[in-house]
């Protein structure tokens, strides 16, 4: 009869299985488990575990710790050469967990049999681009989400609020058609409505220069704000690609000839900062970019000749803070080794030598290097060059790059507040 007990007991679990169930029964320390997962699509997956698991990993706190240590991919560029053509994806090298997502992209077209897409601009995983329809020709602006089904994609802008964004004195012009800007502040890196955007336009009036903004959600009662007048500087060249403003701490950040000018979205007001000592623009070229390294402030990297040089400045995201200071120089004749040229030396194409233009990857540390017709993706912090695009002969005039990144905050399926957390 012993010997029946003994056989008919339960057996312990194995040492390493009850291990492995007391560190995921700890929310803490499972949390540290999932916050080394190295891409948001991972992440998703492993939320649908349990119910447990998808109030982990969707924390609003979080989200914030995973983003720091996995910021958001460039998974690729859109780009473009004259109006005619469609925009094509160009993927990126990417590790086999998202091969399923450049698919994705692969397949996406922007425009169809009968329509041509212009993309105005790119950001956080949603494209701003017009269609051009036959007669009547007129430009229709819409947001797609390439990586989202229809269903949730967001809403275009709707025609009376384009005309009021655009609606100007005689005396006025529009800068630039406008640009997209995340739904939310930088601030809250954990979520917000991906279904919104805020679009905003800069009008200039002689000497003064005034924006307007809008938050689009697909309602009625979409309103559109307009910000105070400022005096722009003399000589003030506005940046030929407005949309390439960075946003930083709630407020836009946009490249002028020797200012950087800034538009705070909470308030609506517009300011100034002067650029470094002998740093400007030069018109028709892309000498300079705005950058940021998560929060410790503006970087500015500056094209001359064949290195940039790369400055900070401590700002509060209303225009006040520090001097700029440089704090570092990378030389690309290094970065590049054999792929240099010998006309790479001075990079001024008034010369005869190389066009060199820089173009900002979203709001990262990262640029896109065009040297002639050739493109090379550099990350500024480990000073890496990697060729990864040439453009065709007579292509360059036209040709623009839309850098597109991986989607934040991440998707998650709706959590059913009634399942108990083990389920």
């Amino acid at each position: 009869m012993q010997m029946e007990d003994e056989a008919t007991r339960p057996s312990s679990p194995p040492p390493a299985a009850s291990a492995a169930s007391s560190v995921l029964a700890d929310d803490d320390l499972l949390s540290e488990i999932l916050l080394r997962l190295a891409f948001p699509t991972t992440l998703v997956r492993a939320a649908l575990v349990s119910s447990r698991w998808l109030r982990l990993a969707s924390d609003s706190s979080f989200l914030r710790r995973f983003r720091a240590r996995n910021p958001p991919r460039l998974l690729g560029f859109y780009h473009t050469a004259r109006r005619d053509e469609q925009p094509a994806f160009v993927p990126l090298p990417q590790p086999p967990e998202l091969a399923p997502v450049l698919r994705r992209l692969g397949g996406f077209a922007l425009g169809g049999a009968d329509v041509s897409a212009v993309v105005f601009d790119c950001r956080n995983g949603r494209l701003l681009r017009a269609e051009f329809p036959p007669p009547p020709d007129e430009l229709r602006f819409g947001v797609v989400s390439p990586l989202l089904p229809p269903a949730r994609q967001p809403p275009d802008l709707p025609p009376n609020l384009h005309s009021q964004l655009h609606q100007v004195p005689n005396d006025a012009r529009v800068l630039r058609p406008g640009w997209m800007l995340l739904p939310e502040e930088e601030e809250e890196d954990d979520g917000g409505d991906d279904l919104s955007y805020t679009l905003v336009v800069l009008i200039r009036r002689g000497r003064g220069l005034f924006a307007r903004a809008v938050l689009v959600r697909g309602e009625s009662d979409d309103q559109i704000r307009t910000s105070d007048s400022i005096e722009l500087p003399n000589h003030y060249l506005p940046n030929k690609k407005m949309n390439r403003g960075l946003l930083f701490h709630g407020s836009l950040y946009m490249l002028g000839r020797e200012h950087v000018l800034g538009l705070n979205l909470a308030s609506m007001s517009l300011f100034l900062i002067k650029l470094p000592d002998g740093v400007e623009q030069l018109e028709h070229m892309g000498n300079l970019e705005l950058l940021r390294d998560g929060d410790s402030g503006l970087y500015l990297a500056h094209l001359k000749g064949f290195q940039i040089h790369v400055w900070h400045r401590a700002t509060d995201g209303g225009g006040n803070g520090g001097d700029w200071e440089m704090v570092d120089t990378m030389s690309l004749h290094q970065s590049f080794g054999q792929v240099a040229r010998p006309d790479w030396e001075s990079g001024d194409p008034s010369l005869g030598d190389a066009l060199v233009s820089l173009r900002r990857v979203e709001d990262n540390a990262e640029l896109f290097l065009t040297i002639d017709r050739v493109i090379f993706h550099i990350h500024i912090a480990s000073r890496t060059a990697n060729k990864v695009f040439e453009m065709a002969p007579k292509e360059d005039i036209g040709f623009e790059i839309f850098p597109f990144m991986m989607i934040w905050p991440p998707t998650f399926p709706a959590l059913n507040y009634d399942d108990d957390d083990d389920q």
